[in-house]
């Protein structure tokens, strides 16, 4: 009888001893995995987002103006303020939508980048697209909307969500320009360059 026991132990001992060593084993490569590329991700993410600025709003230099880094000023080569980046997040049909948008000294939008985003493929993925993103530069309004409600913005064709998403975040971006223009004397400040094309 005792020996049932023992069998019917290591009946259950032998599998889970195995399973336990095989879930540390893959734990600790998924580790060493995550600690080898953290940092080349985190490095392709700063690039990326260095790019952007210079689509959105050309500029000598940039510096992040809040602690979050989702606000830069953009500096001209003499170190004059001639605008400011800002990145928003806002939700679209497919998840969030990480957009960044360039505000020149005068409020004007010189540029809007999409940074990422989970929308479908073939229709609110179009939002990425420089012919609807050139629909923004040159308003300096933080009111614009879609043209299904009222507005200038042409929707994209099957992505009004996506659409209204992307101009909610250009909408807010424009509002939180407004307190770091604030610090810019607007008429000392020569104008910017760069920008959706």
């Amino acid at each position: 009888m005792e020996n049932k026991k023992q069998s019917g132990f290591a009946l259950i001992a032998k599998p889970t001893l195995i399973l336990t060593a095989i879930c540390v084993i893959v734990t600790a490569l998924l580790a060493l995995t995550n600690m080898l590329t953290v940092k080349k991700i985190a490095d392709n993410a700063d690039l990326k987002a260095a790019e952007s600025r210079k689509k959105v709003l050309a500029a000598q230099e940039y510096k992040p103006l809040d602690s979050g880094e989702s606000v830069y000023g953009a500096f001209d080569a003499d170190g004059n303020m001639i605008g400011v980046i800002v990145t928003t997040v806002a939700s679209g049909y497919g998840g969030k939508i990480e957009v960044m948008t360039g505000i020149r000294s005068n409020g004007e939008i010189s540029g809007v980048n999409i940074l990422s985003m989970e929308e479908t493929p073939g229709l609110g993925a179009k939002g990425k697209e420089d012919s609807f993103l050139r629909q923004y530069k040159g308003h300096d309004s933080s009111d614009l909307k879609v043209s299904k409600d009222g507005g200038e913005i042409n929707a994209l064709s099957g992505a009004t969500i996506t659409s209204r998403a992307i101009t909610r975040a250009v909408n807010e971006a424009v509002e939180i320009s407004g307190t770091y223009l604030e610090l810019i004397s607007g008429s000392d400040i020569p104008a910017a360059t760069g920008g959706n094309e």
